[in-house]
Formats: structure tokens, C-alpha cells, sequence
């Protein structure tokens, strides 16, 4: 018997596992992959719904990688607030580096 070592653990990671232990994993699965289809169907009514009322479809939440900090989105707000104050910075470039003064 020439067993590869993933094949060697495998066998002995069955040996130590019980029966009912191997259905529940099976089972859980299942269930996700499950919760996947549900989730597509359901994404796909609320955008059929969405656009019956004119509105965008809502996008599929992108996958972030382990370790990465999802960049927050502004509101129109928020935004219009960000160019108004660089606008303003680019207006007055004098007030860039300059310390405040007392008001004597």
C-alpha cells in the first residue's frame, strides 16, 4: 500500500471520527450550501421587485479578503461637505500652514 500522506490522514482522521460526528458535518454541508441557494433566490426577487418600482438592483456583497478593512462609503452629504472644505483649502492656500492668533 502505497497511500499518499493527505490519504494516510484522511483514513486516519475517519478511524477517530465518529459515524454521527461525519453525518453532522455532512449535514452542515448541506445546509450551507442551502443558505447559498436561498440567498441567490432571494436577491434575485428583491432586484425583480426593485425594478418593477424603477429602483437599481441591489449588487452581491463583494468578498473582502482576511486582513483588509472595507473602505466606507459616503453619503451624497458627506461628500458635497469633502469638496466644499477642499474647495475652500484651494481657495485660500494662505491659511495652509498658518498657526492661529491670539485675537488680542
Amino acid at each position: 500500500m502505497n497511500w499518499n500522506m493527505g490519504q494516510w490522514l484522511e483514513c486516519v482522521r475517519r478511524a477517530f471520527t465518529s459515524c454521527y460526528v461525519r453525518l453532522l458535518e455532512d449535514e452542515v454541508t448541506r445546509e450551507r450550501a442551502e443558505i447559498a441557494r436561498l440567498r441567490l433566490e432571494n436577491r434575485a426577487l428583491l432586484n425583480s421587485l426593485l425594478g418593477t418600482a424603477g429602483v437599481p438592483p441591489v449588487e452581491e456583497p463583494r468578498a473582502q479578503p482576511q486582513g483588509v478593512v472595507a473602505v466606507r462609503r459616503r453619503s451624497w452629504p458627506q461628500i458635497a461637505a469633502a469638496r466644499e472644505s477642499e474647495a475652500q483649502r484651494q481657495a485660500r492656500p494662505d491659511l495652509i500652514g498658518a498657526r492661529a492668533k491670539p485675537i488680542l
